[in-house]
């Protein structure tokens, strides 16, 4: 034996979870490049101005991942949509809007509106819809959901969540025993 051999061993667990690594950064790296070549990359000060009136439109904790996804998709299928942030933006500062209950009766221009209801729908619902067909951008973290997570689970094949096949199903109903 040599003094530069060294004994490598490897494990089943060791390889799954190696092999799980590879594959995670494998897909990330091809997403970035994939995003990058199809230009649905944006600066991060737009999708940072666009979280910010969604706070506004959206009085809960939003997800900043799906915040990105939801202001790709609404980029995608509205033409000049970074204006429209923008415009709704200007709006709310010169009138001081302090919520959304106060800025939906104010807005008079109707595609403002529209707009403003295109991304409270997005966040809540987890669909853009677009004039090429319907986008889904978030499931589990769809606003829906959350408000009601208190009585209701969210739909699945899962007995008691997504994501949560071994966990016990919580009681809806009280059942009566004969």
């Amino acid at each position: 034996m040599t003094p530069f051999h060294t004994e490598f061993t490897i494990n089943r667990r060791g390889l799954l979870l190696g092999m799980s690594a590879l594959a995670t950064a494998a897909s990330v790296v091809q997403s970035r490049t994939l995003a990058a070549a199809t230009g649905q990359m944006h600066e991060p000060d737009s999708v940072l101005q666009f979280m910010l009136l969604s706070k506004l439109l959206v009085p809960h904790e939003l997800d900043p991942f799906v915040g990105h996804k939801i202001y790709n998709a609404l980029s995608e299928t509205e033409e000049g949509f970074d204006n429209t942030v923008t415009a709704l933006q200007g709006f709310i500062k010169k009138n001081a809007v302090v919520d959304v209950e106060h800025l939906m009766p104010a807005l008079t221009d109707v595609a403002l509106k529209n707009s403003a209801l295109k991304i409270i729908s997005a966040w809540y619902s987890g669909v853009v819809h677009g004039k090429s067909g319907d986008r889904v951008v978030a499931f589990e973290e769809a606003l829906m959901f959350k408000v009601t997570n208190d009585v209701m689970t969210i739909p699945s094949y899962a007995k008691s969540a997504p994501n949560a096949w071994n966990a016990t199903a919580v009681s809806l109903l009280n059942m009566p025993a004969f």
